[in-house]
């Protein structure tokens, strides 16, 4: 089963443009305004999103062989290298951080660095990564493959080895995280995973009781799925949804998004998690979160409990500068990756290797 959406300016259009897409045999898991925002707002009209799931026929499989991206990744390093080459006896003059460009002459160094930092990524964390790479350099000489291999180790180091989620029954799965980042979703790709390839047992309980449409929306994924789903309003009721759930294979727990500037719901999401003696606890934060914001969710929510790291939102940003920010924040692992709307499609173990190559590249899409 995937999920797509669709808009329009009404709603029959937009049920109408997707039964042409895929066929009359759609079901609509939700329906939403979209108002326009900012200045030009008084000049648009507002649109309707149309949220659907549909089954894959083989026939009508659009999906491309090979993603263009991927296909342009390995290419991304040699063009890199090339321009390296052709910059390497020149003066190079684009602006760059005064602080780095003043401490090292060396113009392939600047290369990289300008490349990260316009990536998005923090210039403490391109300093950090490029840190003494002068000494594989003589006379400013440096072989460039060699310095980008080193660069690009470095940057896998610094990633990490991202974490699968392992089920080992009867284990507690609960995502949080701040309002808007994709958590239930995220949650359906994940359930999904392990309800259709890994053949596992699981019960989905949700406690995001502030969002109806987000508990519906839940309702309908396990009804697609065939999983049994319960919704807590208290924490006598979530003891009594787990006890109940204390055969499967796993238990998801969907949490409503909470302000890391809201102490008091910090608070209440700690008493949460108190109640469960099994538990592997996923953040579930977007790339397109600005850097300042993504320091306070992090710090707030390390002051509660550990975690594993879940990135969503990777199809609405250019720069993933924000995966190696995140690592200067915390220590805690990464696992998933999410990058679309398509249950379970649409989300992949982090690859370091591939954040490495997009972070270095610098083709034209």
């Amino acid at each position: 089963m995937n999920i797509k959406k669709y808009e329009a300016v009404t709603e029959e259009e937009a049920i109408q443009k997707a039964k042409l897409d895929l066929g009359n045999d759609i079901i609509i898991l939700n329906i939403k305004k979209i108002n326009p925002k900012g200045f030009f707002r008084l000049f648009r009209s507002p649109k309707v999103e149309v949220l659907v799931a549909f089954e894959e026929q083989k026939s009508t499989v659009a999906r491309k062989s090979e993603d263009p991206t991927m296909k342009n990744l390995e290419k991304k390093i040699d063009h890199l290298e090339h321009l390296l080459y052709n910059m390497a006896d020149q003066s190079y003059s684009t602006a760059i951080d005064t602080s780095y460009s003043q401490k090292n002459t060396n113009n392939m160094m600047n290369i990289l660095y300008t490349q990260m930092v316009e990536n998005e990524v923090e210039p403490e964390v391109a300093n950090k990564i490029l840190e003494n790479i002068g000494l594989y350099s003589k006379n400013n000489e440096t072989d460039i493959n060699k310095l980008v291999g080193i660069v690009y180790n470095r940057i896998i180091q610094w990633i990490g080895e991202p974490k699968p989620l392992r089920l080992k029954s009867p284990t507690q799965v609960i995502f949080i995280g701040p309002t808007g980042v994709g958590k239930t979703t995220t949650i359906a790709k994940i359930v999904a995973h392990h309800v259709l390839q890994e053949k596992q047992n699981v019960g989905l309980i949700t406690a995001d009781t502030y969002r109806i449409a987000a508990v519906e929306q839940l309702k309908t994924y396990a009804e697609i799925l065939g999983t049994p789903v319960e919704v807590v309003y208290s924490k006598e009721e979530l003891a009594s949804a787990l006890d109940h759930f204390s055969q499967k294979d796993g238990v998801f727990i969907d949490t409503a998004g909470r302000s890391h500037k809201n102490k008091e719901q910090l608070e209440e999401l700690s008493l949460l998690l108190n109640q469960l003696s099994q538990k592997k606890v996923y953040l579930v934060l977007s790339l397109t979160t600005k850097y300042n914001d993504l320091k306070r969710i992090i710090q707030m929510y390390s002051a509660i409990t550990d975690f594993h790291i879940i990135l969503t939102k990777m199809d609405e940003t250019t720069c993933l500068g924000n995966i190696l920010n995140i690592r200067m924040l915390t220590s805690q692992p990464f696992s998933y990756i999410t990058f679309g709307q398509n249950v379970p499609e649409d989300m992949e173990l982090l690859n370091p290797q591939k954040v490495a190559k997009i972070i270095l590249g610098s083709y034209e899409e």
